[in-house]
C-alpha cells in the first residue's frame, strides 16, 4: 500500500508523463505549441487521462498499463491525424519516439529507487527528469518537428523502424508479459537482434532513398545547367542577328574596303573577308516564321540539323510579337521539342525522316503540336518517354518543366508511326 506522499508523487508522475507524451507527440509532428494548440492538447491529455484512470479503476494497475496503447495512445494518433490532417505514419513516428523518449524518465527513476530503496525517490526522480526531458525536447522539436511533417512516406517509414521496434519489445516484454525480467537468454539477447536488424534494414532503405536523392539532384543541376545553355544561345542568336544587321546598314563601306584590297593587289585578303561575311549570314540567318522574334530564332537555329539528317520538316507558327510567357522558358520549349524530334526522326529509314511543328496563339493562350517519326518506338512510364540511355532523356523533362513554369500543361503520346508532343501555355 502506497503513503500518502507517494500517491501524491504516483498521480504527478502519470500526470506529468501523460502530458509529456501529448505534447511531445504533437511538437515532433510538426504542430506548433502555441496557446490555443496547447489548451486543446491539455484537453486531450485530460480524456486519456481519465479513460486511463477508469482502467486502472477497473482493472487495476497492470490491466491500466496493458491498456495504455487503446485509451492512450490510440486515440492521440487518431486526433493528430484528424486535427492536424497530419498522415498516420508522421502521428505514429511521433507518438513511438514520444514514447522511446520516456526511457529517460525511466532509468532515472530505476537509478534512484536502486540507490536509495524509496517509492519517493523514484517518482520524485521520474518527474524531475521528464520536466527537464519535456523543455529540451520542445526546444528541439520546435526546428526538427517541421521537417519531419514534410518528409516522404519513405524517409519516414526509415525513421519510424527504431522508435515502433522498442515500443512492441517493450510491450511485449515488460508489460504484457515478464520476459524482460526472466532472465531468458532468448529475450535478453532479442533486443540486441532487433537493433541489428533496424540497422541492417535502416541502411537499405536509407542507401537507396539517398541514391534516389542523389540521382534526382544531378537531373535538376543538368536540366538547370541546360536552360541556362538555351538562354546563352538565344542572347548569342540575338547578338549576332544585330551585329549582321549593322553590317548589312554599313555594307557600302564595307564593299568599299573590299574594292580597296582588290586594287591594291590583296584578292585573298579580300576573299577571305567574303567568306566570313557569308559564314556569318548562314549562321545567324533567322528566317521569319512568325512576328515572334523568339520562335522564330528558335526554329531556325535548328534549320541547319534538318537539312543534315535529310529530315522533310513543316514548320509553322502564328505567334504575335509579344506574348504572356518569358521568352527563356518558351524558347527553351519550342528548340527542346523541335530538337527532340529532329534526333527522333533521323533514326528513322531515309524517305521516312518528317517532323512537323505547328506552333499558334489562340484565346490568350500557346498550343503547340510536335510530330515526328522514329526508328525504334520510345519507352513511355506513367506518360513520359523514358530514355534508353544514361545522360539522355532530359529534352522532355525540361520541356515539361518549361511548361509547368507557365502554368501549362503537356502530353506525349504515340500515334501510329508518329510521336507526338502537345502543350499548351
Amino acid at each position: 500500500m502506497l503513503s500518502s506522499a507517494e500517491l501524491v508523487l504516483w498521480a504527478i508522475h502519470h500526470a506529468t508523463t501523460l502530458l509529456f507524451g501529448v505534447f511531445a507527440s504533437a511538437a515532433l509532428c510538426g504542430v506548433e505549441i502555441n496557446g490555443r494548440h496547447s489548451l486543446e492538447l491539455v484537453g486531450v491529455g485530460a480524456v486519456t487521462g481519465c479513460a486511463f484512470g477508469l482502467a486502472n479503476a477497473v482493472g487495476g494497475e497492470l490491466f491500466a498499463r496493458q491498456a495504455y496503447p487503446l485509451v492512450v495512445h490510440l486515440p492521440l494518433v487518431v486526433y493528430l491525424c484528424v486535427r492536424y490532417r497530419l498522415s498516420p505514419l508522421l502521428a505514429i513516428l511521433g507518438v513511438t519516439s514520444a514514447y522511446l523518449s520516456c526511457q529517460f524518465s525511466n532509468w532515472m527513476g530505476i537509478a534512484a529507487f536502486a540507490a536509495t530503496d524509496s517509492q519517493v525517490a523514484y517518482y520524485a526522480a521520474r518527474i524531475i527528469t521528464t520536466l527537464g526531458v519535456f523543455a529540451v525536447l520542445l526546444h528541439w522539436a520546435s526546428d526538427i518537428g517541421p521537417r519531419l511533417a514534410i518528409k516522404s512516406p519513405t524517409e519516414l517509414e526509415i525513421l519510424l523502424i527504431l522508435p515502433l521496434v522498442y515500443y512492441i519489445f517493450d510491450y511485449a516484454t515488460n508489460v504484457y508479459t515478464t520476459l524482460f525480467h526472466s532472465g531468458s537468454v532468448v529475450t535478453v539477447e532479442f533486443l540486441a537482434f532487433a537493433l541489428c536488424a533496424f540497422y541492417l534494414m535502416f541502411l537499405a532503405v536509407y542507401l537507396r532513398e539517398y541514391e534516389a536523392k542523389e540521382i534526382a539532384e544531378r537531373e535538376r543541376w543538368m536540366l538547370a545547367t541546360r536552360d541556362s545553355a538555351a538562354i546563352k544561345e538565344l542572347e548569342a542568336w540575338r547578338q549576332s542577328g544585330r551585329e549582321l544587321s549593322v553590317l548589312r546598314h554599313d555594307m557600302r563601306h564595307y564593299l568599299r574596303g573590299l574594292a580597296a584590297l582588290i586594287e591594291e593587289g590583296h584578292a585573298d585578303e579580300a576573299l577571305e573577308r567574303i567568306d566570313a561575311l557569308c559564314e556569318t549570314n548562314d549562321r545567324t540567318a533567322v528566317r521569319r516564321y512568325c512576328a515572334n522574334e523568339t520562335v522564330n530564332i528558335a526554329l531556325s537555329s535548328l534549320s541547319a540539323d534538318i537539312n543534315a539528317h535529310g529530315i522533310t520538316a513543316d514548320l509553322r507558327a502564328a505567334v504575335p510579337e509579344t506574348v504572356h510567357v518569358g521568352d527563356a522558358d518558351l524558347f527553351s520549349v519550342v528548340s527542346n521539342a523541335l530538337d527532340n524530334a529532329i534526333a527522333a526522326a533521323s533514326a528513322a529509314p531515309e524517305g521516312k525522316r518528317f517532323v512537323d511543328l505547328d506552333l499558334r496563339y489562340e484565346d490568350g493562350q500557346l498550343l503547340l503540336l510536335v510530330s515526328n517519326t522514329f526508328g525504334r518506338a520510345p519507352h513511355m512510364v506513367d506518360g513520359m518517354p523514358v530514355a534508353q540511355h544514361t545522360g539522355h532523356g532530359f529534352g522532355t523533362k525540361s520541356i515539361k518543366l518549361a511548361v509547368e513554369r507557365m502554368n501549362g500543361n503537356c502530353q506525349f503520346r504515340i500515334n501510329g508511326d508518329r510521336f507526338e508532343l502537345r502543350a499548351v501555355m
